[in-house]
């Protein structure tokens, strides 16, 4: 590539941004050269930023984008993500996380888009020592090869740590106005949320349910039974697993929030359990035999043992609902099918 200079307002880039704190003092840096900036941001049923009952990253991501007066396209490759949990080709880290894996769909989505509509770079808020599996040096070099990026990110909030890009090199960027942050701490991003009067960032740390060892738990069990699909990704998110057989999987839910998150996953073939009074509603998904819808039942019957007269209603989709008395059902003591905190 020539060392051609242009000047900002004929280039255009795409960010990662994620509403946190790093990826918005990124694009903020950018978009003040005069560049025209496009945010991406990728909406994932494991992000925790906002809470489970929250709209989490992309709520942030919009606000920020609108906050920076920068355009935002939602993007959505969890599909392909599933299958890298399955076969991470640089392995997981404390959980069921692909990081490195993870990092690199990002990329390779991002330089489509890229390539769509003209754009010639890409912005990141990582910053070199941050994060232990994704944001070392050797995985960022890994990361920038296999997604097809060689030069092409900028990383400005640790660029002075970094080879420098493409876009620094041929003048299309001003270096000397990248910083040189390294390591966990936050104290210079916080400095800077002051200078540039951001308001309302998500949590600097983000979110991801897959470093959750509990979850990690779950995943790496659908993983084993064949069962880890998206649908079976999301509705697992909520309430108690427990791993009936290798091919029989429920969720339970803890509270009325969980309850009602649990029956709106409900679908073709899975079985449902909603007891009439209070109690859990459960999900029972895969192998919906006769005996493990007695299973489920007992399980049920376990978290209703102090009403022993309650009807619980179940049915497996589009069946009728069948009706059956909580004393009418052999009790079944959930633990041994837990596959995480009961």
């Amino acid at each position: 590539m020539t060392n051609t200079v242009l000047k900002g307002n004929e280039l255009k880039a795409i960010s990662l941004l994620s509403g946190g704190l790093d990826s918005t003092l990124a694009t903020k840096i950018i978009k003040d050269m005069g560049i025209e900036v496009i945010a991406l941001n990728f909406t994932s049923p494991f992000c925790q930023c906002g809470g489970k009952h929250k709209d989490g990253c992309k709520h942030k991501a919009q606000e920020m984008a609108e906050q920076l007066g920068v355009e935002l396209k939602m993007l959505n490759n969890s599909v392909e993500f599933i299958e890298i949990i399955k076969h991470p080709k640089y392995g997981y880290g404390s959980g069921a996380n692909p990081c490195i894996d993870c990092r690199i769909l990002k990329f390779k989505t991002a330089k489509k888009y890229m390539e769509e509509i003209g754009a010639s770079f890409i912005i990141t808020g990582e910053v070199v020592g941050q994060r232990p599996m994704s944001q070392n040096r050797r995985a960022m070099d890994i990361i920038e090869k296999d997604s097809g990026l060689d030069g092409l990110i900028v990383r400005p909030l640790c660029a002075g740590h970094m080879k420098p890009s493409i876009p620094e090199v041929n003048g299309w960027i001003d270096r000397s106005k990248l910083l040189s942050i390294e390591g966990r701490s936050r104290e210079k991003q916080l400095d800077l949320v002051d200078e540039f009067k951001i308001e309302n960032h998500a949590c600097p740390a983000g979110g991801c349910l897959l470093t959750d060892k509990n979850f990690s738990m779950k995943i790496m069990d659908l993983r084993k039974s064949d069962m880890l699909t998206l649908p079976n990704a999301r509705l697992f998110v909520y309430g108690r697993y427990f791993a009936v057989t290798d091919k029989f999987k429920m969720a339970v839910g803890r509270d009325d929030a969980e309850n009602k998150m649990v029956q709106n996953f409900a679908s073709s073939g899975d079985l449902l359990i909603i007891p009439e009074a209070k109690g859990p509603t459960a999900i029972g998904r895969g192998d919906v035999s006769d005996e493990n819808i007695k299973i489920a039942l007992g399980i049920i019957a376990h978290y209703c043992k102090k009403d022993k007269e309650q009807i619980l209603n179940y049915k497996v989709f589009p069946e009728e609902y069948k009706t059956t008395r909580v004393d009418e059902v052999p009790e079944v003591d959930p633990k041994p099918f837990s596959v995480n905190v009961v």
